[in-house]
Parts: structure tokens; C-alpha cells; sequence
């Protein structure tokens, strides 16, 4: 797998779109291929959320914002309450 992307998201929505119509299609034809197809694709649909959710959060780059006083916003500040 390559570097973790936003874009990934659109695998677990196409995948469970496929998990629905699977659903219906092992309902109509009532053979065993389709089910455990069906079933295979449903369980796929319900791993691959939670993973990509860890995935996102393992790979966020979660910043503050500079506060007013920050050091990285105004590098000249000597005092603490010394204004930009």
C-alpha cells in the first residue's frame, strides 16, 4: 500500500455499493457461489472503514495554530506579553 490518502475513501464507499448489490443479486439467483460472495464482500465492507479510519489518524498531521505570544509567529518577542 502505498502513502495513505484522502482518495482511499473512495474504496470503502464503491465497496460497499458493490456488498449491496451482491446482496440483492444472491437473493434473486439463491445459488451458493453467490452468497458467500455476498458474504465476503459484506465483511469487506465492514473491515475497511475502521482500518482506513486508524490509517487517517495515524497519518494526520494535526498543527495548532499559532497563538498570539507564539515563538514560530514572532521569533523578536523578549518578554511574555510582548506583542507582534
Amino acid at each position: 500500500m502505498s502513502k495513505f490518502n484522502v482518495a482511499w475513501w473512495a474504496y470503502s464507499y464503491t465497496l460497499t455499493l458493490l456488498a449491496l448489490a451482491s446482496t440483492e443479486y444472491a437473493q434473486a439467483s439463491k445459488t451458493t457461489a453467490s452468497h458467500v460472495l455476498m458474504l465476503f464482500l459484506s465483511a469487506l465492507s465492514v473491515v475497511v472503514p475502521p482500518v482506513l479510519l486508524v490509517f487517517a489518524a495515524l497519518n494526520a498531521k494535526v498543527r495548532s495554530l499559532p497563538t498570539q505570544n507564539h515563538p514560530t509567529r514572532c521569533p523578536n518577542i523578549k518578554r511574555k506579553f510582548e506583542f507582534c
